[in-house]
């Protein structure tokens, strides 16, 4: 490797490689009838410095160390390493640096000075891939228009389309919105009262009291229909409360009253129905 330039070093590694890799490097971007052209005008040359007449291998061999290279030289070209390639060669290449050698180094911190830039080439293992295993690594986007005259046909479209907007823009801010009225109609609320039973009497019959436990039931009733009815229902709760004080106050008489006198069951007597009556209070 000592004296040998990088171009060397890698065409003596790409002699190493088959033939059929050679071929196919080399013919990827040369026809054969070039190739051949080439080495009928080529010349090579021996260890013994003898020159001797260049075969189509060694032409391919020339061809095919051209296109190996470094992954860095094929990023800087705009090109990536294929999906699943290996390197096809390892060898050292050498590598140019202005960073100052571990030794620099130290001696000038030895000094309390800084080290100061030394240029060289170092050796650096690498791999080389060839022009088969790598492709752009950005294909360039499709143009959107194919002439300036699809250009301006675009211009021409986004001109009509604005210029429409405009128009719709503008007739429906001159355009009076509707007015929506909304009519409500209430309906009365019906409310279903039970008739009064009647019995006929086949003699004229005393009129008896109600029980007060008849009366507290009625009151009881009434008072828990005061209070099922809904607060917004103002008129239904004026009708609820009145017929709730008209039952307390029937209580109140029946505590009050003296004691009720016996009557004989002569005849059926005719009995109100209170919890009609606080029913039909209620409504």
């Amino acid at each position: 490797m000592k004296g040998m330039t990088n171009n060397q070093i890698i065409m003596n590694e790409a002699a190493k490689l088959d033939p059929a890799t050679l071929h196919a490097i080399a013919t990827a971007h040369h026809t054969p009838e070039q190739i051949a052209a080439m080495a009928a005008n080529a010349v090579t040359t021996d260890e013994n410095g003898d020159e001797q007449p260049a075969t189509i291998a060694d032409v391919e061999i020339i061809l095919a160390a051209a296109e190996l290279h470094t992954f860095d030289y094929w990023k800087k070209e705009g090109k990536s390493v294929k999906k699943g390639e290996t390197h096809l060669i390892e060898c050292y290449l050498w590598k140019y640096t202005t960073r100052p050698s571990k030794a620099q180094r130290e001696a000038a911190e030895a000094e309390g000075k800084e080290a100061a830039p030394a240029p060289h080439f170092y050796p650096t293992k690498s791999h080389l891939f060839s022009c088969l295993q790598v492709h752009d690594a950005k294909q360039a986007p499709a143009g959107r228009f194919g002439s300036v005259a699809a250009i301006m046909e675009y211009n021409k479209k986004l001109a009509a389309e604005r210029k429409a907007a405009k128009a719709a823009a503008e007739q429906a801010a001159s355009t009076p919105a509707p007015i929506i009225t909304e009519e409500h109609h209430e309906l009365p609320e019906l409310v279903h009262i039970d008739p009064l039973p009647t019995k006929k009497a086949s003699k004229p019959a005393a009129t008896k009291k109600p029980a007060p436990d008849v009366l507290r039931k009625a009151e009881r009733e009434a008072k828990a229909a005061f209070l099922a009815v809904p607060e917004t229902d103002r008129k239904g709760q004026a009708a609820a409360l009145d017929a709730w004080r008209k039952t307390r106050k029937l209580v109140e008489d029946a505590k009050q009253a003296p004691a009720a006198v016996a009557v004989p069951d002569e005849a059926p007597v005719k009995q109100l129905d209170f919890e009609s009556i606080a029913a039909g209070l209620l409504a």
